[in-house]
């Protein structure tokens, strides 16, 4: 057990202020520790004052390294059995798995200097160290452990007399079960997607966290053919085609989360490569305010979301949250007495009460053909996932001019850029003029992590970027000192930054004249029009982002 008095310190403040111990009762354990010659957190242990699992949060907090609960994290089997079973059950240790070139020891007390002796001789790579309660440590060992004993002694009476019993792979994995564990892992972290990629002497993992990319695992190449045929399998994919990209879905239900996990597969030179999407299905919470809209913008925006026809367009690259812009409008307007219709490529987020059709080209389901389907079921409100060629975005422009709401998403980087795409795909300048009325454009930047912000007096440079007057003396920008939670980055979750430019007479008569996207971008914000760059400062200042993500994704003043 670590014997630092901060940790014990720690726990002692926190259960007299949450009064789940009074002053009394503390001197009463602490006697019995002393009489019995043990740590005062065994006492408590023993009188059920705290659990495995508080008592491994404050070691972790008090070590500086990440607690992982064991319960939701499943452990590499044949990494856990490099380290003797004597070792990790003398020492209340085991070997998780692999992260980036390092092992990852889950232990009870992690500067322990009798524990790491024991662990690093029998290893040439470094080991990070993490926190586990004792408990789930414990019927770990004894499941792996008591486990391949008895899958050794079965194969041993199974094996015939006339060949030598047979052997595991070389990796020993079960890789549907592995497949499990990186879904698991994955969801745990927040991550995006899953990239399973070859490499010229191993298959690695890699997850995209709050859209960074980070190592998470690497396994052994001969291991991924059971585990690309394990994904195949769940999406219904062909597992003999390995020269064509396969498309496919399959869901998974992870800590009592039910996951859609999108499948994408390419061939590449030195193998097949395979990239999940995990999209929570539930999506109930999503709304504009949670999406990180200031009030202002928010407001301006929900005005459009109740008029009565016209074409609303979010524009961005991709992975910047258009789509989920989009679906937490619908859900904000979506009700009984109106009748929505989407057509999406894919559905990415089921929601209850809306009419939502998927793309399906090989099957004559695309976004022209569906959306004039779509017009003779009398809808109220149309979404267009994405507006690809003309023939879609001259349909969705005409039916926001028959009395229909639309909403659609176009790949420009601004948001009057929206204008001149939809004039260079060929549609007429009277037809965006009179129909579209608002466009939106939109970036991801990430959050300052909470648990590890530090404030700091912003300098000249970082001062004029953000129009901060050079004679104010309170004023403070944020950063992450980097801690477990965000692991190490100082960043935790992302918010979006929005540029918003509502459509008026003025705007629209540029449009007719086929003004320049500069003389376009120069009304709108003479005209109040709230841009990325402005929105991006508000975060830094308000203390949600830092200012070299907003630089990140705003690109530098000029």
């Amino acid at each position: 057990m670590i014997a630092a008095a901060a940790a014990e310190q720690s726990i002692v403040t926190q259960l007299l202020s949450e009064k789940t111990l009074s002053s009394a009762g503390l001197k009463s354990l602490r006697r019995e520790s002393e009489l019995e010659g043990v740590p005062l957190v065994e006492v408590l242990l023993a009188g059920d004052v705290l659990s495995d699992v508080d008592i491994g949060r404050v070691y972790a907090e008090a070590a500086g390294v990440r607690f992982v609960d064991l319960s939701r994290r499943s452990p590499s089997r044949a990494w856990t059995l490099t380290l003797p079973e004597n070792v990790a059950r003398r020492k209340e240790c085991l070997i998780f798995g692999e992260v980036g070139g390092q092992l990852v020891a889950a232990v009870t007390d992690p500067i322990d200097p009798s524990v790491r002796a024991a662990i690093e001789p029998f290893y040439d790579r470094p080991i990070q160290y993490v926190v586990s309660p004792r408990f789930q440590i414990r019927e770990l060992i004894e499941s792996v452990y008591t486990g391949a004993r008895e899958q050794g002694a079965r194969a041993r009476v199974e094996a015939p007399a006339s060949r030598p019993a047979a052997t595991t792979s070389t990796t020993g994995l079960n890789m549907s079960e592995q497949l499990d564990s990186i879904i698991d892992e994955a969801v745990d972290r927040r991550a995006s997607d899953i990239h399973i990629e070859h490499e010229a002497d191993r298959l690695r993992i890699r997850l995209r966290i709050d859209g960074r990319m980070i190592e998470a695992r690497v396994y052994p190449l001969d291991a991924a053919p059971s585990l690309i045929s394990r994904v195949k399998v769940l999406a219904i994919l062909d597992i003999t085609e390995r020269r064509k990209p396969q498309d496919g879905r399959f869901s998974h239900k992870s800590f009592d989360q039910q996951i859609d996990v999108r499948v994408a597969v390419i061939p590449t030179a030195r193998g097949e490569r395979i990239t999940l999407r995990l999209l929570a299905t539930d999506r109930s919470r999503l709304t504009l305010e949670n999406l990180g809209m200031g009030t202002e913008l928010r407001q301006a925006f929900e005005r459009l979301l109740h008029r009565p026809h016209g074409i609303i367009l979010l524009t961005g690259p991709t992975g910047s949250g258009k789509t989920t812009t989009l679906y937490a409008a619908l859900q904000q307007i979506n009700s009984a007495d109106r009748h929505i219709i989407t057509v999406e490529d894919p559905v990415e987020y089921q929601i209850s009460g809306v009419n939502q059709v998927a793309i399906e080209p090989d099957h004559g389901v695309d976004f022209p053909s569906t959306l004039r389907s779509i017009l003779r079921h009398d809808p109220d409100i149309i979404m267009v996932g994405e507006i690809r060629d003309e023939e879609t975005a001259h349909l969705a422009l005409e039916a926001s001019l028959t009395g229909h709401l639309v909403f659609a998403t176009l790949h420009t980087n601004t948001a009057v850029g929206a204008v001149t795409r939809l004039l260079d795909m060929g549609c007429e300048p009277y037809l965006v003029a009179s129909s579209v009325i608002g466009v939106m454009a939109q970036r991801l930047v990430r959050k300052v992590c909470t648990q590890c912000k530090r404030a700091h007096e912003p300098n000249a440079t970082e001062r004029d970027i953000l129009g901060i007057p050079s004679g104010r003396r309170d004023a403070e920008i944020f950063r992450g000192g980097g801690c477990s939670r965000c692991l190490r980055t100082g960043y935790y979750d992302r918010v979006g930054v929005f540029e918003f430019v509502p459509f008026d007479e003025g705007l629209a008569r540029l449009v007719m004249e086929q003004a320049s996207i500069e003389h376009l971008q120069t009304y709108a914000v003479e005209h109040g029009a709230i841009t990325l760059r402005e929105d991006a400062r508000t975060k830094v200042r308000s203390g949600l982002t830092t200012l070299e993500e907003a630089l990140r994704v705003t690109g530098h003043p000029d």
